[in-house]
């Protein structure tokens, strides 16, 4: 961080300083969790629904932070109080940001988001200081946290923008101010608030609110919503394997049981080929979205190569091993219609004896959670699926999507659903054998980490 004093703290929130001597004193790192105070830091009492920060304040103070920002005064504390610490802790992000002078690119869509940020980060941390949003915090909290740590020893940022409703990206899209944007995809995630992929679009949109007039806005033209969208305030740069006409294409994809290589295309011109350690399509693209930012920065053609080779995906996402001569694909950070999809059209390219595809519930769909699991369902039959094992609430429409789909074509996927975690797991240890592959896919509250380790005895 920055280093700024109390005083211009103060008049960045509109709040009142109490018991404070000396307010030209400098911080150079605000906290919101007591545990990581430091001497000489900031305290922001965060209020939520389950805690509240100002029982933490007076044991923040002891630990050696020189003032607390608080809602309601508190006696004998050094404090600034403000109307809304939440709010704060944005405006105090947003004064950090403008003290950085270099590029920060900012990435929404309903997936992707965080391999396109990771493929991003790695290319430029090749040959810039990149800091980068860790895992996927990208809430109102998760965004300040990163902004924060931004100093003059950085070149470079990038962030992930998520939501759930309107006016969330554009909050925080105006707090990081995005040199560069990015959006992967208009899909289904958070339908349950938004009630249409039109209106997801239109929130996604809002990351062009705190985006400078002319800056780039880099776009999935693939996406039946973002390659219709236009703008005369930006500068649209269109990515696609199925859209010759995006200025980055992808051809000649050929996908092996551990890795991808495709052949790198600008407007129409072979730049190279590309290879990477993970699988899919939609991997292709995320790597496409990220290269077109990273020569944006100044990238060459060499140090994108390298980086996407050494490529290594966030916990959680599509991590591929081999074990004892089984593929295992673990892909259980999130799950939605088009993520389960493109995974399981991923194993269905992958020479194997059977494929598995062990499945569990997507969340947040809202009222169209029972026809989209069964869509999926009937989309793993079609795409030659051997075993499709469900496990969870809503996994039982994926079961009879699939049922419906094996009489309805005559197929020879077995198909089953498990109340039991135990039973699931006896089974994939039972039937699994060397020349499979499997994929483990579902929403994070699944915990499906904790089938995929004992299946395997991790």
């Amino acid at each position: 961080m920055f280093k700024f004093t109390i005083q211009k703290i103060a008049k960045a929130l509109d709040g009142f300083i109490k018991n404070i001597e000396n307010p030209n004193l400098s911080i150079n790192k605000i906290v919101i969790d007591n545990r990581e105070v430091e001497r000489n830091c900031a305290f922001i009492a965060i209020v939520g629904k389950n805690f509240d920060g100002h029982i933490f304040c007076k044991d923040a103070i002891k630990k050696g932070a020189l003032f607390a920002v608080v809602e309601k005064e508190i006696e004998n504390i050094p404090q600034i109080v403000v109307k809304n610490t939440r709010h704060s802790f944005l405006k105090l992000a947003a004064l950090n940001r403008s003290k950085f002078k270099e590029k920060l690119t900012a990435i929404t869509g309903s997936v992707g988001k965080t391999t396109t940020k990771d493929m991003l980060a790695q290319i430029l941390n090749s040959f810039l200081k990149t800091l980068k949003t860790y895992k996927n915090l990208n809430n109102d909290i998760g965004l300040p946290k990163t902004i924060l740590n931004l100093d003059e020893t950085y070149n470079a940022c990038v962030v992930e923008l998520g939501m759930s409703n309107f006016k969330e990206i554009e909050t925080l899209s105006k707090v990081c101010k995005p040199s560069i944007g990015i959006i992967t995809n208009i899909g289904t995630s958070h339908i349950e608030f938004l009630k249409t992929k039109e209106n997801i679009l239109k929130a996604k949109l809002e990351i062009l609110e705190g985006m400078e007039k002319n800056s780039y806005l880099i776009l999935n033209n693939d996406d039946e919503l973002l390659k219709n969208v236009e703008t005369t305030s930006h500068k649209i740069i269109r990515c696609g394997i199925k859209n010759s006409s995006a200025l980055y294409t992808a051809k000649n994809i050929t996908q092996f049981s551990l890795s991808t290589k495709y052949d790198l295309y600008k407007k129409n011109k072979f730049l190279s080929e590309i290879s990477l350690p993970t699988i899919g399509e939609h991997n292709v693209l995320n790597s496409i979205l990220a290269i077109a930012a990273a020569e944006l920065y100044g990238a060459s053609i060499e140090q994108i190569k390298y980086s996407l080779e050494k490529f290594t995906p966030s916990d959680m996402r599509q991590n591929i091993y081999n074990i004892n001569g089984i593929i295992a694909i673990a892909d259980f950070y999130n799950a939605s219609p088009e993520s389960m999809e493109a995974a399981i059209k991923t194993i269905f390219k992958i020479e194997s004896k059977k494929k598995y595809a062990v499945l569990g519930d997507m969340l947040e769909l809202g009222a169209i959670s029972k026809t989209e699991h069964i869509k999926i369902g009937e989309f793993a039959v079609k795409n030659k699926i051997d075993f499709l094992y469900c496990y969870g609430k809503e996994a039982y429409n994926i079961y009879e999507g699939g049922k419906t789909e094996k009489e309805k074509n005559n197929s020879d996927c077995k198909i089953e659903y498990f109340l039991n975690k135990n039973e699931l797991i006896n089974s994939l240890k039972q039937n699994l054998k060397k020349g499979d592959v499997v994929l483990f896919k579902a929403s994070r509250a699944m915990n499906f980490e904790n089938i995929f380790n004992e299946t395997f005895s991790f």
